[in-house]
């Protein structure tokens, strides 16, 4: 018997949001349902981000000519490295949030039948 493949009249961003609000026994039943996403989920967030980490070290150096940065070199809005280094790390949280746009803000919910299907 072959499974039909079905579209999907959502968007994954629309299943990452419906994922991160259920509780943590419906996420664990969504495992057992899908035991594809547990692969991924056994994959250690912190290899993952060394790996991240190192390669946007590696990108760093690159583009540095492999010279790293002085405490006393410009890093960000106006402040050096040193300055930056020293800072807290909310008020470094604060420094990147406002450079990364946060795209849901202009989202708006909206009621769809079950039956709806995307705009083209």
């Amino acid at each position: 018997m072959s499974s039909a493949i079905v579209p999907m009249p959502v968007t994954i961003e629309q299943v990452a949001a419906v994922i991160r609000n259920m509780t943590r026994k419906d996420r664990q039943r969504l495992l057992e349902l899908v035991p594809e996403l547990q692969e991924i989920a056994y994959a250690p967030a912190a290899v993952q981000g060394d790996a991240s980490i190192e390669q946007l070290r590696e990108e760093i150096a690159v583009a540095l000519g492999t010279q790293p940065l002085a405490a006393d070199d410009l890093f960000v809005e106006g402040l050096t490295v040193g300055e930056y280094l020293d800072l807290s790390d909310s008020e470094r949280a604060d420094i990147w949030n406002r450079w990364l746009p946060n795209e849901t803000e202009s989202w708006k919910e909206v009621d769809v039948h079950a039956n709806a299907l995307l705009a083209r």
